[in-house]
């Protein structure tokens, strides 16, 4: 039977040296996409040995934690010779996790991998016992940060569209004033106070003066009812084959005079 174990994969950060710079929300995006099983091998060598699964994602702020299911045999030698780093492998775009390898040297692994294919992450088996009840808490702490994504998703989404439909910006700019709302989470010093990215350009739309507003249109004149059948039978007994747009245009430039 499996050993389940709990291990910290990466955190939400600046990866020069990867060219990357990981967010909380792109740490939400790897969860909400996570598709169990990962396969869980040995120093990412091509025909490597499977000794686990990665089975459960979930994330604790600017942390990304996993579950492994190890192998009873593997979790023991691992012990014994004390290895306990792992290295993750993600695609390029931070959207999908690819493996997980335990690894005695993680930055070396690191550097075997190729990079047009996957970027890789250093990270740690935590060699203590997950009980139930910490599963069941995790999965509920997953689900409530999930849902508070999802309402703050929304938040943003209404708030834009009010902004658009008030003239304060245009819908040209709504993906990028929405990147800015979700992934504005760096703080800066504010008028004598700390505020995030978000907020400081939160404040700066709503002061900005409304100018067109997008969405609403000037009063059209009056639309000419349409004519029944009975209409436009007793016009033909007097119009013959004329076209009866023609007609529809004689008759509106007679009611003008």
């Amino acid at each position: 039977m499996e050993v389940e174990r709990e291990a910290k994969l990466f955190e939400a950060g600046s990866y020069p040296d990867k060219g990357l710079e990981v967010s909380e929300e792109q740490l939400q995006t790897l969860v909400e996409s996570f598709t169990a099983p990962v396969p869980v091998l040995v120093e990412h060598l091509p025909h490597s040995w499977q000794i686990g699964v990665l089975k459960g994602l979930w994330r604790r702020g600017r942390e990304l934690f996993g579950r492994l299911a190890i192998l009873p045999e593997a979790e023991a030698l691992l012990k014994r010779l004390g290895i306990g780093g792992i290295s993750v492998a993600v695609t390029p775009d931070v959207k999908r996790i690819v493996e997980v390898s335990v690894t005695a040297t993680p930055r070396v692994a690191d550097a075997r991998l190729m990079s047009a294919e996957s970027v890789s992450f250093c990270g740690e088996i935590l060699w203590t016992e997950v009980t139930s009840m910490e599963q069941e808490m995790e999965a509920l702490r997953q689900r409530a940060e999930a849902a508070e994504f999802a309402l703050r998703e929304l938040w943003v989404e209404e708030t834009i569209q009010r902004w658009v439909r008030q003239g304060k910006l245009t819908p040209a700019v709504r993906e990028m004033a929405k990147t800015l709302m979700m992934q504005g989470t760096q703080v800066v010093q504010f008028r004598g106070g700390d505020l995030s990215v978000a907020e400081v350009f939160a404040r700066f739309v709503e002061a900005l003066p409304p100018t067109v507003p997008f969405g609403e249109r000037a009063p059209a004149g009056e639309e000419e009812a349409a004519l029944s059948a009975e209409q436009e039978a007793f016009l033909r007994r007097y119009w013959g084959d004329v076209p009866m747009e023609q007609i529809a245009r004689y008759m509106k430039a007679e009611r003008r005079r």
